[in-house]
């Protein structure tokens, strides 16, 4: 059978089984995924009570910037969590925390890190797109870095953020910019579905399926019940592949 012939769930489900098996073949006994949080995130988080400043006025902290990047209250959303790394830190800001992922080993190992390390202030579910299993209005923060375009009802998921953050809730999350590496070696398949082809120069992506937004206007289309979207771009040459990434940001009404 061919991508054409397949339905979304079944290339979501083809996905989720590769990321599955992809997490396996870490290290036993070892986490998974990034040990340390990713630094767009830490700089966004500690900037939230800063995020509508002007220049004028994001320096005038009247002596609390301590309090404004690590006394935070309320509830945290990570979708596609993969390492906990980024769940510890938003905890350590004083967010309570939840993580979904779509991989049972991932949620397995995340669990086992906590155990090991005595940390209670995280839950971590085992997740099947695209309906997040939250009450409305739920979240302060939900986030998601190099995860949510892997699910190819992207508007759904959105729509489901969107139900989940609270009024004056935020989130953030990244997208793959035309200039990354990897869009050397995509198929198009249909509908804004793309995968990557067996040339992929990492083998355990190979045959993934992610949605792929050309522009920030794609974004901000996609993001348009929110207000305050903006859209930057983090990009690096540090390994082999160049890397370019591009984040969206915004509030709900």
């Amino acid at each position: 059978m061919n991508d054409h012939e397949l339905t979304p769930k079944e290339m979501q489900l083809h996905s989720t089984d590769a990321w599955n098996k992809n997490y396996e073949r870490y290290e036993k006994g070892n986490w998974i995924g990034i040990q340390y949080p990713t630094e767009v995130l830490v700089n966004f988080v500690s900037n939230l009570r800063k995020y509508n400043a002007d220049v004028e006025t994001y320096f005038q902290d009247s002596d609390k910037e301590y309090s404004i990047r690590n006394d935070f209250s309320g509830r945290a959303l990570e979708i596609g969590f993969g390492s906990i790394a980024n769940l510890k830190m938003v905890s350590d800001k004083g967010f309570e925390c939840h993580g979904l992922e779509v991989s049972k080993e991932a949620v397995i190992r995340g669990e086992n890190v906590m155990v090991e390390q005595g940390i209670k202030s995280i839950k971590l579910k085992l997740w099947e797109p695209h309906s997040l299993p939250f009450d409305n209005d739920h979240f302060s923060l939900v986030f998601g870095i190099q995860s949510i375009y892997f699910n190819l009802d992207l508007e759904a998921v959105v729509n489901e953020v969107f139900r989940v953050l609270k009024p004056g809730g935020y989130f953030l999350f990244s997208f793959f910019s035309e200039r990354h590496d990897y869009m050397k070696y995509i198929e198009h398949v249909r509908n804004g579905i793309v995968r990557f082809g067996t040339n992929h120069p990492n083998p355990r992506l190979r045959g993934v399926y992610l949605r792929f937004l050309k522009s920030p206007e794609e974004l901000k289309i996609l993001f348009a019940k929110f207000k305050d979207v903006k859209t930057f771009t983090v990009e690096s040459d540090q390994t082999p592949l160049f890397s370019s990434w591009r984040y969206v940001t915004g509030v709900k009404p």
